[in-house]
Order: structure tokens, then sequence, then C-alpha cells
């Protein structure tokens, strides 16, 4: 037996062998669609471009579009940044940027060429700014302070971490190890005004009387909010007991 020409033979598959592993590029992962899911006309607001963690975001209809990838038109500054955190509709189908136009979808009253206009104008962010669908606008939910009791987080699948600063009510899903029932602030299920006033940790300040509070205490109670308007979603507004329109969340 050749064993010269058998190892030769082996060594040339060999080389063969590798040379199209090296050929073969490694396919790249796929990336994660972005979504941001249901959110309200409040919390839209901030996603205007002055949070530079927050995509820029825009509303037609109640579909929502990040406009991020065209910061160049609707960021800080520009020409469009008035359509940025908001509901857009009606100011495209006029074509217009008065501040007066937008936050509105309605467009019923307007003549046929304004909806054919509003149309190409959502035609033109889909397909040349390449603007991608990434959630709906929901309503605000009602709800009274016993139901907002409901998510402090002891069924916490069934009703999610929620707390209300001065009747706006926050879903805090991602805050529980602070705001849960075992974190430094376990303030969810409760209207906590007060408490973030007087930097307190105790449950017994969670209301919303702010009477007597000093001035400095009223601007950490200012202070709080604005961190909570950037951090979590709103959700929902408190309503007296017994009002109609309340319901379970």
């Amino acid at each position: 037996m050749d064993w010269y020409g058998v190892l030769l033979g082996l060594g040339v598959l060999l080389l063969v062998l590798l040379l199209n592993a090296l050929r073969r590029k490694p396919q790249p992962a796929a990336a994660e669609k972005f979504w941001v899911g249901d959110l309200s006309m409040e919390s839209l607001a901030y996603y205007c471009g002055y949070d530079f963690m927050k995509p820029i975001l825009v509303s037609v209809r109640g579909v929502l579009y990040d406009a991020s990838n065209r910061g160049d038109l609707y960021g800080p500054g520009k020409e469009l940044h008035v359509y940025a955190g908001k509901e857009i509709a009606r100011a495209l189908a006029l074509g217009s940027t008065k501040p007066g136009d937008v936050g509105s979808s309605e467009i019923d009253d307007l003549p046929a060429h304004a909806h054919a206009r509003l149309e190409a104008r959502l035609a033109e962010m889909v397909g040349l700014m390449k603007m991608e669908v990434v959630g709906q606008v929901v309503p605000l939910k009602e709800m009274t302070l016993e139901e907002l009791a409901r998510h402090d987080g002891s069924l916490p699948a069934e009703f999610p971490l929620r707390l209300a600063i001065q009747g706006i009510v926050y879903d805090i899903t991602k805050g529980s190890d602070f705001y849960g029932p075992d974190g430094c602030y376990p303030f969810a299920g409760r209207e906590c005004a007060r408490a973030f006033a007087l930097l307190s940790t105790e449950t017994s300040d969670c209301v919303d009387d702010l009477e007597g509070l000093s001035p400095m205490e009223l601007q950490n109670l200012s202070d709080w909010k604005g961190k909570f308007n950037s951090k979590y979603p709103i959700v929902g507004r408190i309503v007296p007991s017994g009002t109609q329109k309340a319901k379970a969340a």
C-alpha cells in the first residue's frame, strides 16, 4: 500500500473541507423587532426626542410609528418636531405644521383631497422614510382607589403593579424591585403624592393630601413626577368611588 499517497490524499481532503468551511459565512442573527406596544396619548407625549433613552414616535389614527431614523426632520428644533410625540392624522391631511392642527385624528370633516393627502403622506412615511409600526394608542383606564389597591403586587399576574401620583396611574411593573411589596418604596396599589413629596417610605403617607407642604417638598413631588413620566407608562387616572365610568383594570 502506498502510504504516502494515502496521507497525501487525506491532506488534500482536509484542506478542501477547511476551505469550504471558511467560505461558509455564518448567517447573522435576525434582529429583534422593536416594539412599544400599547401606549396612552399621555405617555406618547414623552416620546418627542428630548429623552435620548426613548425613540421618537408619532401616531396616525392611533397607530404608532417609529420616527427615530428621521431625527433630521422630527428631532428637537427640526422642521417636523411639532409632530413628535403626537397624533398627526389631521395635520398630515391638511399638510399643516400649525400646533392647532396637531394632536387630532379627526378627519371626517375634511374634503376628499385632504384624505388623499393623508394616505399619500402615510405611504411616504412607511415607504421612503422606513418608519415602522411599533404599537398602538390606547385610552386611559379610569380607576377608583379601591380598584388601584388590587395592583399592590399580591396578584401580579392578574393585576400588574401600579401606583398613582396626584390621580395619574403609572404601570410600575419594571420597577417592582423598588415599588413592590418588598421594595424600599412599597407603594404599589396606592396614591403616593404626599409620600414622594416628603421623601417618605411609610405607606401611611400614601395619600393625595398636600396640605401644609413646604415649597421644597412640593419640588420633591415635581421631581418624582418628572421621573415617573420619563420612566413609566401612564395607563390610567383615578376617579371617585361610585363614578359610573370607573371600571376594574
